[in-house]
């Protein structure tokens, strides 16, 4: 058994004006003691917290307020405004007030809850509510996903049972390209605000993707009651090579990515390893001997002549030392690691 916790992003809706004026005043006041300091009017606790969490503060930043957990209360009231309501604590109203909200997705029967924030985005509140729960992990599957990190394309997967690739995020890297350049020109007008307008822009689009991303990782998975392998990430910057493709590596999301598939994967009970990928991009996944890479998308073996796309041998290399890697973990899987010639030849001819 694991306790693995979960974020649940929730809206907070059809406030009445009484309620979003005490959420708006206790928000307000927390930037007003964060910034300015002094005597506000602010839930002593809600005080204490901004204390404890927010300990270097930055000009011109609003900060969540951050609610303590065992002053949260949520109830699933099926009501027909909304199925879920949340108590949180504010100044000048004993006992919190209890808001309405809309979760992306329903609260389990059985959870605890941890720390949670209230966020203001846009003239709108949110309340993210972190959650904890007991889940038993499974230790017998049926085959194996393996998922290399990698620089070209963010992640690329494959089925132990189906051996084909799967790429995900080829887009990611060119966002990053893209804003980069927007953030050069704003910068020579001096237009800071929109260059921190636009940073924001960006973080939501490429946070959206990765939540997709992990998404479709996890239901393949499951489908396939798959146990995750996934290659470590130590040391994939250090490899970047030259100044604008550091840059790129630098800015690419590998370590949230992996946060998201760990977190997703621990609440439905699936197994998630993590391996050495040391090696892995210059090994010839057929033959074992070392390759070459004559350009970033291509692995090239001169021992057996295998041609094929460098992330696809990768992630076969990562499939392949996991077997050892499970046995010793004590996993079962039942699936074999053989790929058939059909695909094998399919992907050797690609190139």
């Amino acid at each position: 058994m694991v306790k693995a916790t979960k974020v649940i992003k929730a809206k907070i809706v059809h406030l009445t004006k009484i309620k979003e004026k005490l959420l708006t005043e206790e928000y307000e006041n927390l930037q007003k003691f964060l910034h300015e300091g002094g005597n506000v009017k602010l839930y002593s606790a809600n005080k204490q917290q901004a204390k404890r969490y927010y300990k270097k503060i930055k000009q011109n930043r609003e900060y969540p307020l951050s609610i303590r957990k065992d002053l949260i209360k949520i109830h699933n009231r099926e009501t027909k405004l909304v199925k879920y309501w949340v108590r949180i604590p504010v100044a000048g109203k004993r006992g919190g007030i209890w808001l309405p909200v809309k979760p992306h997705t329903d609260f389990p029967d059985e959870y605890e809850i941890c720390e949670s924030k209230v966020i203001k985005r846009d003239g709108k509140f949110f309340i993210h509510i972190t959650i904890k729960k007991e889940i038993e992990i499974k230790q017998s599957y049926s085959s194996i996903l393996a998922i290399d990190i990698g620089e070209r394309v963010i992640a690329t997967a494959v089925l132990s049972c189906e051996q084909r690739p799967l790429f995900y995020g080829r887009e990611i890297r060119g966002i990053r390209r893209h804003y980069a350049w927007l953030r050069r020109r704003l910068g020579k007008k001096k237009l800071l605000k929109v260059i921190k307008r636009i940073g924001h822009k960006e973080k939501m689009i490429v946070n959206d993707i990765l939540h997709k991303i992990s998404r479709e990782i996890i239901n393949t998975a499951k489908e396939h009651n798959a146990v995750i392998v996934l290659g470590d990430l130590k040391g994939i910057r250090q490899h970047a090579k030259g100044k604008r493709f550091n840059r790129i590596v630098s800015n690419m999301p590998y370590y949230k990515l992996t946060k998201m598939i760990e977190y997703k994967a621990n609440w439905l009970g699936i197994k998630v390893i993590k391996l050495s990928e040391k090696y892995t991009s210059i090994t010839c996944s057929r033959c074992g001997e070392k390759g070459n890479r004559p350009y970033q998308g291509l692995f090239r073996c001169p021992e057996c002549g295998y041609r094929v796309n460098a992330d696809f041998n990768g992630v076969k290399n990562i499939l392949k030392r996991s077997w050892e890697y499970i046995s010793q973990d004590g996993v079962a899987v039942n699936q074999p690691l053989t790929m058939p010639l059909s695909m094998e030849a399919t992907y050797f001819n690609r190139w």
